[in-house]
């Protein structure tokens, strides 16, 4: 784990330090209290330290017998993974069309189905149930208005 932690803890100092540049474009301090620039200053410098923190115990440590293994996924995962942007793609392309309702039934009907394996009728099932849940979370709970498509739904 010693490259991963290596890796995670280097991004960590370039966001950090990010953080402290931009924060800089905003008053540190106002004249009521604190100004937006004092957050992003403190989270940059606390991400910092511990992201040093971590970069040197990294580099303490001694490699183990996970560091030598491949850490990519195979063939199968990646496209599994392509298959899956694909039809997020698809949803992105149709939800103006059949409203949001639906794109959400077949999206999800669709990655059971043909990625996961479920049966036809449990993943029709489930398609229902999910975009009726969501219909029902976003219409009458937030009351916000879905895209609807051609059909009004």
């Amino acid at each position: 784990m010693k490259k991963g932690d290596i890796t995670f803890s280097v991004i960590g100092m370039g966001l950090s330090l990010w953080l402290i540049l931009e924060s800089q474009k905003f008053a540190y301090a106002s004249k009521f209290g604190i100004g937006p620039g004092f957050f992003p200053f403190w989270l940059g410098i606390i991400l910092a330290a511990f992201s040093l923190f971590k970069f040197i115990l990294s580099l303490r440590e001694k490699y183990d017998e996970d560091d030598r293994k491949p850490r990519l996924p195979g063939w199968g995962s990646l496209g599994r993974l392509g298959l899956i942007m694909l039809i997020m793609a698809g949803f992105a392309l149709v939800m103006s069309s059949l409203g949001f309702i639906l794109t959400v039934f077949f999206f999800v009907s669709i990655i059971l189905f043909v990625l996961e394996g479920d049966s036809f009728l449990k993943s029709i099932f489930y398609g229902v149930m999910f975009s009726a849940t969501v219909f029902l979370i976003f219409r009458y709970w937030l009351e916000v208005d879905l895209p609807s498509g051609l059909l009004g739904i």
